[in-house]
């Protein structure tokens, strides 16, 4: 799956804009995470660490020379360029366990939303295969619901209810594919309990109007 992300930032300038929407959506979260009292700002490799990311520049190999300077404030610096940059296994990379590595860093719930968000923007990659939209998207929803559940009181709560609608749209859109898929194959009573299903499990999406209009132009009971 890594090798399609990596296709899809290069070969499709729409996700790029889409990512730097999400990093507008996102301006002023990596300004609120506060960094660590009294950390070492004369230590060259945090300074050369802070210098690349100022650069926009994020890759594994430097997710991990970050892990290693063990600086919470730093992580998740780093995991906000690498969101806006749609390098999702950096930004895993950087915040797996970081309650448990950290646990008296401050904005834990920042670490949290950004690790959800790894998630959504992984939905929004992923081009030309439904079945993979929905399974990523189930992940993505998951990932955001449980954030709202661990973290009902964040800041970042209020910003959980767009991408769920986001993931809504997309998820009903995907299975709506699948059903055409269905029916154009020939397995025509199989796509319309999939339309079927669009319609009861999405009533408010555009696909579910357009499964509305399908069953009702066939009459499928």
């Amino acid at each position: 799956m890594n090798d399609t992300l990596e296709m899809n930032l290069e070969c499709n300038p729409m996700r790029i804009i889409l990512l730097i929407m999400l990093a507008i959506g996102l301006a002023g979260c990596a300004t609120t995470a506060t960094q660590p009292r009294g950390e070492a700002v004369d230590n060259a490799a945090l300074v050369d660490a802070r210098a690349k990311l100022g650069l926009g520049r994020c890759s594994l190999e430097l997710a991990n020379e970050i892990l290693a300077l063990r600086n919470p404030g730093l992580e998740q610096e780093a995991a906000y360029t690498c969101l806006q940059q749609g390098q999702i296994p950096a930004v895993e990379r950087l915040l797996a366990d970081f309650q448990t590595r950290h646990p008296n860093a401050t904005n834990q719930d920042y670490s949290a939303y950004l690790r959800a968000l790894a998630e959504f923007v992984r939905f929004e990659l992923v081009e030309g295969d439904d079945q993979e939209r929905l399974t990523v998207g189930r992940r993505a929803h998951d990932g955001l619901v449980g954030f709202v559940r661990q973290y009902p009181d964040s800041a970042y709560r209020q910003e959980v209810a767009p991408r769920l609608e986001a993931l809504h749209e997309g998820m009903a859109g995907a299975e709506y594919g699948l059903a055409m898929a269905d029916i154009e194959s020939g397995r025509r009573e199989l796509g319309a309990s999939r339309l079927r299903y669009v319609v009861e499990q999405y009533p408010r999406s555009d696909a579910a109007s357009a499964a509305s209009r399908w069953l009702e132009q066939r009459v499928i009971p």
